[in-house]
């Protein structure tokens, strides 16, 4: 498996797929500068970047990595001597591998951001939020592939856009969160970062600053994750004939 991401890193490294995942969290941490600084730099950075800018770029970067094998009809993938499903779980573990990327970069920013100017975000909350918003926003990674393979660019930006307007209204109810895979991050960064997903502080008398959501919530994660890889995989590999 470890041939496969570096199979698709060798393939994206000299075009924006494979520098997306650093150029996305630099960018969110230049506007969150220039429009919040001061103490508020890493509390804007952080939320705008799980509520809107992490999902997105998500979706662009599988985007790529599908249009890549899209550009050669999927010969370079069905040719090779392993099964399809393998080859797509590789294009998986490269995508997941950057969004951890994604997410350490805009920690470091902050971290340094911070330090410079003040900052509200602890840095344990800060280090949480990375493998958090890592673990929560890891099912996106197969769905956005397969709305990239199976529908285009647009369906797979449009589908990240609806998702995380419907997870950040659904994040701040106490008894439904849960019930949405999308608001799952959201929730969880209320204790962590102490961040309602409109970016206000969480008030402190709220059931919001509850960390007992944080296991479930991951744990709920990574069954939506596997539900997706399972299900994409098996729809990959019965493409081939149709590819």
């Amino acid at each position: 498996m470890g041939n496969l991401i570096r199979a698709e890193h060798w393939k994206l490294r000299h075009t924006f797929g494979g520098k997306i995942f650093v150029t996305a969290p630099c960018l969110m941490l230049l506007l969150s500068a220039f429009l919040a600084g001061g103490s508020s730099f890493a509390a804007g950075a952080w939320n705008w970047w799980y509520s809107t800018f992490l999902p997105a770029s998500l979706s662009i970067a599988c985007y790529l990595s599908i249009k890549k094998d899209q550009s050669q009809k999927y010969h370079n993938l069905f040719l090779l001597s392993i099964p399809p499903q393998k080859s797509w779980n590789g294009k998986i573990l490269y995508c997941a591998a950057g969004l951890l990327i994604s997410n350490l970069v805009l920690y470091l920013g902050t971290l340094l951001g911070g330090a410079l100017m003040g900052t509200t975000i602890s840095d344990s909350g800060g280090l949480a939020a990375v493998f958090l918003l890592t673990a929560g926003y890891l099912w996106e990674v197969p769905l956005f592939l397969f709305l990239s393979a199976r529908f285009g660019m647009f369906l797979s930006i449009f589908g990240s856009v609806v998702l995380s307007i419907v997870g950040v209204l659904m994040a701040p109810k106490l008894s439904s969160w849960w019930l949405c895979p999308s608001a799952i991050p959201d929730r969880l960064m209320c204790p962590v970062l102490g961040l309602l997903p409109n970016g206000l502080p969480v008030p402190v008398e709220s059931g919001l600053n509850s960390e007992n959501v944080i296991l479930p919530g991951v744990i709920l994660s990574l069954v939506w994750f596997l539900a997706m890889d399972v299900g994409t995989s098996v729809w990959f590999a019965r493409w081939e004939g149709r590819a």
